[in-house]
């Protein structure tokens, strides 16, 4: 039987964790849980457990979920969640399912912020294929939408096998009702802050969708998400590790910091 992490960043009580568990059981999975015990959006790949007054200690705490063989509840980041819940495990899962997110997780920005994206980051940079999943509503919604998103990512997650064999993670964002899936890739974002100064302070404003996602050509998971559409981008972490650029605009600058480097290595002796 294959075995799945499931981890989030919204928190152990997340309705969407709970519905994942669920569904990655009934897919066939034996499910382990570690998750942040609270809200922890925003974290990235955050690992710093001197962060968040904790001193370099985590408190571990086992729960009870429906679908899940062990659950942990953690004052930890979502990428410290993996981390912690691999060694808690004692063996490799054969892959790592993170979410499901309430709210959207797309494009550029988002996929260096999100927390939830980040333990999908960690598990694929210690060699566990990942995926992270998000329902595309900024308010909760009914759980029938959230099983939904935890059923098409446990049927991802059983894939592993072949798509792993080509990319480290998938994002996966779900719209409430679906009218199709489509392949895509990450949308060229940037976030637009609204915000009123109000003297020595700032204060933000809540955005909905379009004003958050502005990129939205066809093809992007921005476009597939704002027309109905399942998006699954996947992503190739691994490809970091390859020089595919062409370096000759730096060489020149090279030979200058090689003469510097070696000038200031004079001038200590």
């Amino acid at each position: 039987m294959p075995v799945a992490l499931a981890v989030n960043d919204d928190g152990i009580d997340s309705i969407g964790l709970r519905s994942l568990v669920i569904e990655l059981q009934q897919a066939g999975f034996k499910v382990y849980v570690s998750a942040p015990r609270e809200q922890m959006s925003g974290m990235s790949k955050t690992v710093n457990f001197k962060r968040l007054g904790r001193n370099g200690e985590v408190e571990i705490r086992r729960v009870r979920m429906e679908g899940a063989e062990e659950a942990w509840a953690l004052n930890a980041t979502p990428a410290e969640s993996v981390l912690i819940g691999l060694e808690l495990m004692g063996f490799r899962p054969d892959v790592v399912v993170s979410g499901v997110n309430i709210g959207p997780n797309l494009g550029l920005e988002d996929f260096f912020t999100s927390g939830t994206i980040g333990a999908a980051i960690e598990a694929s940079l210690h060699g566990v294929p990942a995926i992270a999943v998000s329902l595309v509503s900024y308010k909760v919604m009914p759980e029938k939408n959230y099983m939904l998103a935890g059923s098409i990512a446990a049927r991802l997650a059983m894939s592993y096998p072949i798509w792993s064999r080509l990319y480290d993670l998938l994002n996966l964002n779900v719209p409430p009702s679906p009218r199709g899936v489509m392949v895509t890739r990450l949308a060229v974002n940037s976030y637009r802050l609204r915000y009123e100064l109000n003297g020595s302070s700032m204060r933000f404003k809540e955005s909905d969708i379009r004003e958050s996602y502005w990129d939205v050509q066809e093809g992007s998971d921005v476009w597939a998400a704002l027309n109905g559409l399942v998006s699954i981008t996947p992503i190739r972490i691994r490809a970091l590790l390859h020089d595919s650029s062409d370096g000759a605009p730096l060489l020149v600058l090279k030979r200058e910091l090689e003469e510097l480097v070696r000038s200031e290595a004079h001038r200590s002796e």
